[in-house]
């Protein structure tokens, strides 16, 4: 089972009024709200290394 951590950080008060409302309006929570927008980062910049290391392959055969 996975387990939550409980965590503190600081945030510009403007944008996390903006985040509060954009989740309310979307009937989310702030937890759930923040773990997508990580989740997405994350799984974005592991897609953004993948295709980086397959052009670094590619380009290493084309040149050989």
């Amino acid at each position: 089972m996975k387990r939550d951590i409980i965590t503190s950080f600081r945030v510009d008060e403007e944008l996390w009024k903006r985040a509060r409302i954009y989740a309310i309006e979307n009937g989310l929570t702030m937890k759930e709200l923040i773990e997508t927008l990580l989740k997405i980062e994350l799984e974005e910049n592991r897609i953004k290394q993948k295709l980086k290391s397959e052009v670094k392959v590619y380009g290493a055969e084309s040149k050989g």
